[in-house]
């Protein structure tokens, strides 16, 4: 009897606990989801204490499904976003889709991969980008999600077109319009076969392409946004066959829809003002064309889509030659520039320490919680050896994350190397631009010309802690070209590579020969009286590629010391040693012989095989 009344006793002991566990459980999660809404009703401080309420309680209930953990990492990408600060937004989104595994059966998981690919898409990372939406296709059934693999394949044929590769672009068309028939959505259908008409534009397939516009423009769709880009795209082929009248009809329906749609509102206005402003211009319209442009100019946000707003200075340039004659009003658009730049490097710099003092915080809160965790186990841990053991541990644990702080802040160093260099060469380079006004405008708009072509590719690849060699590369040989526009015959240069293919996956800093070439250009061969050489040779290695730069100029003279005192060379000298533990040589080749004169600048670059090793 005893015994029975010990059995029954013992049940309901264990029926009451689970019970207390099942409810606890419940507690959480419905804590959690209020927590996690209010994190995102504002974007302000108080949304990532709500965010890291929600990891306490998580990590202390090791039942809570994995999907609150995931939407957790995700909203705080959500918030980072929100704030503009692009580049940790993308470390969260794709911390986000790298917990999620093949096969995709929340709707869900959808909403993770868009985020991260179109943030990537804005920040001019399209090799991510089109690696993120190809993730999503993998891992996703063709009709249990066929919405997302509509927008995916949309993406894709969106950014291979920008990369000017349409037949491949026509192949994503395809798959999108077969996912979009699948999942029912006209809007996303209409879009698609909007798309494909440009596509077909662009392959030389005009008739067509108006003809399928046509049959589009007779589909019904209550999306002002899927009318606004329909009328849009009329508009750009009106603008490529140069009929810039009906063109500038179009592209103003466009821009009054813009301004009626919410989303993606600020984007689609400036597109709207550019585009207009463009054809205006064409139209020899100036006035019109300034009136336009300047609407853009207000509107202008720190968060606006960087190429739209590339193309709009672009615009100025070329309305501010073509009207002003007065070479000092065309000076101050130009230093007008440069301080938007200077402001935007600021801008940039200052989310980088913002982020290097979080990172620190982290590191110190980290660093707390190890040392609770080392004082809690050595009071259950009753063997010394145990505890030796758990110290080890926790050396070489400490060890480990100290690692991945020092390499976080060489790239924090290595990002405002870049930003300091930038703004450096761009105003050499527009004070040249200056000068050869004065002697000659035809050759100073061919100068222009070329200048803002190297501009585009130096923006883009600032953008960016590694380039692929190729586009360093090709941005070099234009800023050189550019030199001798400036000093016809004064010089020529050849680039050798040993050991490697131009166009090989290699990934480097970028900016870091330009510099020296510069100094040869501008410090060794002025005022010389016969022709300058310069001989760059990039020599790939075992763990890093070997630069020499060799000029014939006048070498390291007393009354040379500018070639040494270049901030930007001192700049690249602090990240060169950082990054490979070895000096950058500069030798003075009179020293070495009585016969040759000139410099040897010869230094390692670190390289990747991805942007992301």
């Amino acid at each position: 009897m005893l015994k029975r009344f010990y059995i029954i006793g013992v049940l309901v002991l264990i029926s009451c606990v689970k019970e207390s566990s099942e409810e606890r459980l419940e507690n959480n999660i419905i804590q959690i989801q209020k927590l996690q809404e209010s994190s995102i009703k504002k974007a302000n401080d108080s949304s990532l204490i709500y965010l890291n309420q929600v990891e306490r309680i998580i990590e202390g209930s090791p039942r809570i499904p994995d999907t609150f953990g995931i939407e957790n990492i995700f909203l705080k990408g959500f918030y980072y976003k929100q704030i503009n600060k692009i580049d940790s937004a993308s470390h969260y989104f794709h911390k986000t889709i790298d917990l999620i595994e093949a096969p995709n059966l929340r709707a869900r998981n959808y909403v993770y991969f868009k985020y991260a690919w179109e943030t990537d898409e804005s920040n001019s990372k399209l090799a991510n980008a089109i690696s993120t939406a190809h993730k999503f296709i993998e891992i996703s059934h063709d009709d249990k999600n066929a919405k997302g693999l509509t927008f995916a394949y949309n993406s894709l044929e969106r950014m291979t077109l920008a990369l000017g590769n349409y037949e491949k672009a026509l192949e994503y068309n395809t798959k999108a319009l077969e996912a979009a028939k699948k999942s029912s959505n006209t809007g996303m259908y209409i879009i698609t076969l909007n798309s494909r008409a440009d596509n077909l534009y662009h392959s030389n397939e005009k008739e067509k392409a108006y003809k399928l516009l046509d049959s589009v423009s007779n589909i019904e769709t209550e999306s002002a946004d899927v009318k606004r880009q329909l009328i849009r795209n009329y508009g750009v082929l009106n603008f490529y066959d140069e009929n810039y009248k009906s063109a500038i009809e179009k592209y103003k329906i466009a821009l009054q829809l813009s301004k009626e749609i919410e989303a993606n509102k600020n984007t689609n206005i400036i597109e709207s003002y550019n585009n207009i402003a463009e054809a205006y211009m064409l139209l020899e319209n100036y006035e019109l064309t300034k009136k336009y442009l300047d609407s853009t100019q207000a509107i202008i946000q720190p968060n606006s889509y960087p190429p739209y707003i590339t193309f709009y200075n672009e615009l100025r340039f070329k309305l501010n030659y073509r009207t002003k004659k007065n070479e000092d009003d065309l000076l101050k658009e130009y230093l007008k520039l440069i301080k938007d730049l200077n402001k935007q490097h600021e801008d940039k710099i200052a989310e980088e320490l913002v982020a290097l003092k979080v990172s620190n915080e982290k590191e110190t809160l980290a660093k707390e919680q190890k040392k609770e965790a080392e004082i809690t186990n050595i009071k259950l841990i009753s063997l010394l050896g145990f505890s030796i053991l758990l110290m080890l541990i926790g050396y070489l644990f400490f060890r480990q994350r100290r690692f991945k702080f020092e390499k976080k802040d060489m790239q924090m160093q290595q990002r405002l190397l870049r930003s300091q260099m930038s703004p450096h060469f761009m105003f050499n380079t527009l004070s040249a631009i200056q000068n050869q006004i004065k002697d000659s405008k035809v050759d100073a708009a061919n100068y222009l010309l070329k200048f803002s072509r190297l501009l585009r590719l130096i923006l883009e690849n600032s953008l960016n802690d590694y380039v692929q060699i190729e586009n360093e590369l090709e941005s070099l040989r234009k800023y050189i070209d550019l030199q001798l526009l400036r000093f016809p015959n004064q010089f020529e240069y050849s680039i050798v590579l040993e050991n490697f293919e131009e166009d090989e996956l290699l990934f480097i800093p970028p900016m870091l020969i330009q510099p020296f070439v510069e100094n040869s250009i501008e410090y060794g061969f002025f005022g010389v009286d016969y022709k300058g050489q310069i001989h760059i040779k990039l020599e790939l290695q075992d763990k890093f590629i070997m630069c020499s730069i060799d000029d014939n100029g006048l070498g390291l003279q007393e009354s040379n010391t500018d070639y040494k005192k270049s901030i930007s060379t001192q700049l690249i000298s602090n990240f060169i040693f950082k990054s490979t533990k070895k000096n950058i040589l500069i030798l003075d080749k009179k020293v070495e012989s009585l016969i040759e004169t000139g410099v040897l600048v010869r230094f390692l670059i670190p390289y990747k095989f991805s942007e992301n090793d």
